[in-house]
């Protein structure tokens, strides 16, 4: 599976006002398509691009929810139907260390799931633009992809119980189902 176009960013200190690291973004970041995602809830690749094709599918059937497709892709990867619950639970929030800088990719999909084709090399298209927000942002960038973690469960309010049969990358998923029904 590609890498999803998500950049780890680890700030200079711990973030005291969100709103003013939001503000800073929204400044720098070359389009709409760019946000930030607070580090924990992303899970893995298969998670991310999970959320992307559901934000799609939602937007090409014109039943989003968010009125944006970022703030959408927050809302599925959170598992809830509420927007404002979805920005406190996946957005950045006081007191984190580290963040995602989420590129939307601008691929179209298809009804037939087995017919969408990711272009391989969608995380390089976009790396140098991440960089350079990264830098801007004053942070670093950490050399490491998504993972699932207890952590990332508990900040997305994930409910059920976890045992060994399902992996922390199932509960993930599992929870971003939860956002359609």
């Amino acid at each position: 599976m590609p890498w999803f176009p998500a950049w780890g960013i680890k700030f200079d200190s711990e973030i005291i006002d969100f709103k003013e690291i939001l503000s800073s973004f929204n400044e720098l970041r070359p389009d709409e398509k760019w946000f930030l995602l607070a580090f924990e809830v992303a899970a893995s690749e298969k998670h991310l691009w999970t959320a992307w094709y559901s934000m799609k599918r939602n937007q090409k059937k014109q039943i989003m929810v968010a009125n944006s497709p970022d703030a959408e892709f927050l809302r599925i990867i959170s598992g809830t139907h509420q927007v404002r619950i979805a920005f406190e639970n996946a957005g950045i929030r006081n007191n984190d260390h580290a963040a995602w800088i989420v590129r939307l990719p601008e691929i179209e999909i298809s009804e037939n799931i087995d017919e969408n084709l990711i272009n391989r090399e969608i995380y390089n298209i976009y790396e140098l633009e991440a960089n350079n927000l990264i830098e801007r942002m004053n942070g670093s960038l950490i050399p490491q992809r998504p993972k699932p973690t207890l952590e990332g469960l508990k900040r997305i309010k994930y409910e059920y119980e976890i045992n060994e049969e399902k992996s922390l990358e199932e509960c993930f998923l599992l929870h971003l189902i939860s956002s359609n029904v």
